[in-house]
This record gives structure tokens, sequence and C-alpha cells, in this order.
């Protein structure tokens, strides 16, 4: 791979790289956090391949190199974004079961009043009637 065809493929890959982030994140698949970190590398990766002078670099590498740069890159990359992904659903499922256990526990609140209340009227029944049948006696 020449120099032109390395910083091609840079910014293809920064290009994919930041389209599909976005992507993810519309789907709710990966959270903001995540999502700005692979814009920002996108980013980056459009500017090495666009601007010569941070793609200098790539004059210097054989063809095979090149490469083999790019598919270690492209491995390293994939497998990042995919980690990221689960560790962003992770999160997600993490906060969804959040808010089951805190209405979980409003439920449980409300249920344990309903509760006392009872207690309290069966407790006032039961005085009742042992007035009255110690008055009947």
């Amino acid at each position: 791979m020449n120099s032109e065809v390395i910083r091609i493929v840079i910014i293809i890959a920064g290009i994919l790289l930041m389209s599909v982030s976005f992507l993810m994140h519309s789907y709710k698949k990966i959270t903001v956090n995540f999502t700005v970190m692979w814009e920002l590398l996108g980013i980056m990766l459009v500017l090495i391949g666009a601007v010569p002078v941070f793609s200098q670099w790539t004059k210097q590498l054989a063809s095979g190199t090149g490469f083999a740069f790019f598919c270690v890159g492209a491995i390293f990359l994939f497998e990042e974004f995919r980690s990221s992904v689960m560790l962003s659903q992770l999160f997600l499922k993490t906060q969804e079961m959040a808010m089951h256990i805190s209405m979980l526990n409003q439920e449980n609140e409300r249920i344990m009043r309903d509760l006392e209340k009872l207690e309290c009227l069966l407790e006032e029944k039961h005085e009742k009637k042992e007035k009255k049948d110690t008055v009947c006696s």
C-alpha cells in the first residue's frame, strides 16, 4: 500500500467510525460518553489522513507494513468499539434495574402503609369487641 492509499483508508476509517458511533447512539446501543470518545477518535483519524503534516509517517512504511498496520489497527478499533458497546449495554441495564428497584421499593412502602392501616383497624375492632364482651358480662 502506498502512502496515498493509506491516507485515504485512514480518512474512510475515521468517517466510518464517526457514523457508526452516531448510529449506535441513536439506536440506544452506546452511551453518550462512549459516543463522544469515538467521535473524537474519528475526527483525529480524518485529520491524520487529510492533513499532510500529520501523515508524513505513511511515506516511510513499506507496502506490506502498511497493510499489516491497517489490519492490526482495524482489529483493535473493532474490538475496542465492541467492548464499549458491551459496557454501554451493561450501564443501561444497570440503570434500568435501579429504576425497577426504586419502583418496587415505593410499592413496598405503599403496601406497608396499607398493612399498618389495616392492623390499626383490626386492633380498634378487636378493642371494641372486647369492650362489648366486658359490658355484656
